[in-house]
């Protein structure tokens, strides 16, 4: 997967493996119970959210990938990015708001669910790809309890037995996870530097369009309120680059995905920090 030599491929896919641990360990550290309540009390919205970020945006990125001519490794990574459920960054709530607290619930529901998801994703999708590139659902269930749902778990675990210590712990831990993830995107990009600023004009739209497609997606679902409007629109853009890389390193080592996660990643981020600055814009009187 990634062009380096085997101690330093060995070292990436490590912190790959420690900074999605990381993230989904602080995330069930910062979850309040009554942060899911409010979350699970409005099932319209739980469900919308749910729809749009597991199934709306997957199946039309699929559309979109399948109807033009990319390269596959471009191809499995828009796929793989596309199935992470769950933002980049995880999310400190020292006011405990509304926002945030409605984000850190639905992260937490969709990384999951992600157990069950993901996995049967790639059992239907990948019947479009060739053989050198399946991915054994059974596999990447035994991966991600692991990797994902074991340290979430853990996390909530922590918060409800010992509150204190998780307060004291949830800001550490969370700045902690959040830097692991710049450095592992910062050392894609200096790895892969030429790959990334050679994909292509055309990927590149193509990725752009999908982005776009994700934020109005989460816009239209997101409900009336400002708040769940923005909080879906940029959940269902960014998506888990931590979880697409971790998939990708376990099963498809011989593709080189990362490039294209790289480049959406920064071009998702761009377009969702443009959306968020005019959408406070608009609602300043």
């Amino acid at each position: 997967m990634f062009s380096m030599s085997d101690s330093t491929t060995l070292l990436c896919h490590n912190l790959v493996k420690l900074t999605l641990f990381s993230l989904m360990l602080s995330l069930g550290i910062t979850l309040r119970l009554e942060a899911v309540l409010s979350l699970w009390q409005r099932p319209g919205l739980l469900n919308r959210s749910i729809l749009a970020i597991i199934v709306v945006v997957p199946i039309l990125v699929a559309l979109v990938v399948f109807s033009f001519e990319l390269p596959q490794e471009v191809k499995i990574g828009l796929i793989l990015i596309a199935i992470a459920p769950g933002t980049s960054l995880t999310l400190y709530q020292p006011k405990h708001n509304r926002a945030q607290s409605y984000a850190i619930a639905l992260q937490a529901t969709v990384s999951l669910l992600a157990v069950i998801t993901v996995p049967l994703t790639i059992t239907i999708l990948q019947e479009f790809f060739p053989p050198e590139m399946q991915i054994s659902p059974f596999k990447v269930v035994q991966q991600l309890a692991v990797a994902q749902f074991l340290p979430l778990m853990l996390g909530i675990t922590v918060r409800y037995c010992w509150s204190d210590f998780a307060d004291n712990l949830e800001t550490l831990l969370t700045q902690a996870a959040n830097v692991l993830l710049c450095i592992l995107l910062l050392w894609v990009l200096a790895q892969q530097l030429d790959a990334v600023l050679n994909i292509g004009f055309f990927p590149l739209i193509v990725i752009g369009l999908l982005a776009v497609i994700s934020l109005w997606v989460g816009h239209f679902l997101g409900g009336r309120e400002s708040s769940t409007r923005v909080t879906l629109a940029t959940t269902t853009t960014t998506h888990s680059a931590a979880l697409a890389l971790f998939i990708a390193i376990l099963n498809l080592p011989h593709l080189d995905v990362s490039p294209a996660i790289a480049v959406y990643v920064l071009v998702s981020g761009a377009l969702t920090i443009a959306y968020t600055t005019w959408s406070v814009a608009v609602q300043v009187p």
